[in-house]
């Protein structure tokens, strides 16, 4: 009689590096800064160890699609489930040729994909003392929630305009267009205490969502100064919008884990070794 055994080996632990939010500004200029800010997650089942993750610009119309290193964001390990937030501001190449560059990312040495694709504009910087132009940059919040839950939120807005922009408020509502009869649910209020010119600011708050909302799939509309406190030279850009952004649950609260900013980098500017400090 034949006896078979079986042997059964334990799977290697993996690392699973995957972006839960990536905000970057869509316009720049050859020497300028580019704020990115990113909250990354270890979806694997063992500890990542240091991360990096090197940004680039690629301009697709100039022919040979060459990437242009922007900066990389050294993470310290990363528990398994556990996230990291990340803010960086890079200074851009005095060289950089005007277009429109895809924003590429790569972890460790690989490219990933991005939730949604984003594109850098690279132009002439506005004139100093043009009026101030107030646009949302982004929102990063969690994919699902119920009904009472808290979850935190990272917003940002850049002023494309050539100078300062006092203070004003950014509204952040859930909309859901399935359902006319809820839409649009203020979220919270971000109170802004000025933003430069051809800068960026940017939040991290703890909002509730709202006990009376149904469950659906729901966007994210963040309305810039809606009181129209700061004079702009364009009044039609200020609302920023992205569609089915977070998962609401029915049955009441739910024990939904936000995304825990475990590491809060500081912000950086890193600088050409050829340009004088």
């Amino acid at each position: 009689m034949l006896v078979f055994i079986v042997i059964i080996l334990p799977a290697s632990a993996a690392v699973n590096i995957t972006s839960e939010g990536l905000i970057v500004s869509e316009t720049g200029y050859a020497g300028g800064s580019l704020t990115v800010i990113e909250v990354v997650k270890n979806a694997g089942d063992a500890d990542s160890g240091p991360v990096t993750i090197s940004y680039y610009l690629v301009n697709e119309s100039g022919g040979d699609a060459a990437r242009v290193p922007i900066g990389s964001a050294d993470l310290e390990s990363i528990t398994s489930g556990g996230d990291y937030s990340s803010v960086r501001t890079f200074l851009l190449p005095l060289d950089l040729a005007d277009g429109a560059y895809n924003f590429v990312r790569e972890v460790m040495g690989k490219e990933t994909e991005q939730a949604q694709q984003k594109t850098i504009h690279i132009a002439d910087p506005t004139p100093d003392g043009s009026m101030p132009d107030l646009v949302g940059s982004g929102i990063i919040i969690p994919s699902k929630a119920g009904p009472g839950d808290q979850v935190r939120v990272i917003a940002a807005v850049e002023n494309r305009g050539g100078s300062d922009a006092g203070k004003f408020y950014v509204d952040i509502y859930l909309t859901n267009r399935s359902v006319r009869a809820v839409e649009p649910l203020l979220l919270g209020t971000w109170e802004v205490g000025s933003v430069p010119a051809t800068g960026q600011a940017s939040t991290t708050r703890t909002f509730t969502i709202p006990r009376e909302i149904m469950a659906g799939r729901y966007g994210i509309l963040m309305d810039v100064d809606p009181g129209n406190l700061v004079p702009e030279s364009d009044e039609g850009n200020n609302d920023w919008y992205r569609d089915d952004m977070i998962q609401i649950i029915a049955g009441g609260p739910q024990v939904i884990v936000p995304p825990v900013l475990m590491n809060t980098t500081t912000s950086i500017v890193l600088v050409n070794p050829e340009q004088e400090l």
